[in-house]
């Protein structure tokens, strides 16, 4: 009798046992589903919102260049694409559009920059173009727009903020890392006259003749 109560325990235990194996599984399988539910709501959720941010900034760039088409550029759809392209870059950088973008941002703030009469815009935004510049260089080597990136760097300096000095190191980098280009054979002869007035220039060109 206490042999048969003993053996009857332990079927009684294991049940309980195989019983709780089978939930475990079961709530292991719900966490699981509910997990890759999630992870695809999510996923769906970012692809919209990407597709979304695409979608203004490209309406922001059309505005740009059929305004550009008639000579006029405005500062403030400018300015927006500028701030939306950068969020998009920082966001989906492995994005094929992400250096197309930023590039196109880059060359809007160096507009901004040249013709805005702010003195503290114009150093904003030629910041803000040297650090695009810098950051698809570095992010996408391979980008076609790498070359006229570190052109511009010496525009920058050049022609806008007038710093000399920094405009012939960006511009003796460009000649470096592209000694047979046209403009890096051009520049070779153009900073011989890097900062100096035209009757300075028409000066030499008399005293050489």
């Amino acid at each position: 009798m206490i042999l048969l109560q003993a053996k009857r325990n332990r079927n009684i235990n294991q049940n309980t046992i195989n019983m709780k194996s089978k939930l475990l599984i079961w709530i292991t399988i719900f966490i699981m589903i509910f997990c890759t539910s999630c992870y695809r709501d999510a996923n769906n959720k970012r692809l919209q919102e990407k597709g979304q941010s695409q979608t203004v900034i490209l309406l922001l760039l059309q505005q740009t260049d059929s305004l550009g088409s008639l000579g006029e550029f405005n500062p403030f759809i400018a300015k927006d694409y500028i701030d939306k392209a950068e969020k998009f870059g920082d966001i989906y950088p492995e994005d094929p559009m992400s250096a197309e973008f930023l590039y196109r941002a880059g060359l809007m703030a160096m507009t901004v920059a040249k013709l805005t009469e702010n003195s503290e815009e114009m150093v904003e935004y030629c910041r803000k173009a040297l650090v695009i510049f810098d950051d698809i260089q570095k992010v996408y080597p391979e980008f076609s727009g790498v070359k006229n990136g570190m052109l511009n760097k010496g525009i920058i300096y050049d022609d806008i903020l007038r710093d000399y000095e920094n405009a012939e190191i960006h511009y003796r980098a460009f000649m470096a890392r592209y000694p047979t280009d046209t403009m890096a054979i051009n520049l070779e002869l153009y900073l011989q006259y890097l900062g100096k007035s035209a009757e300075e220039i028409m000066l030499e060109f008399e005293k050489n003749r």
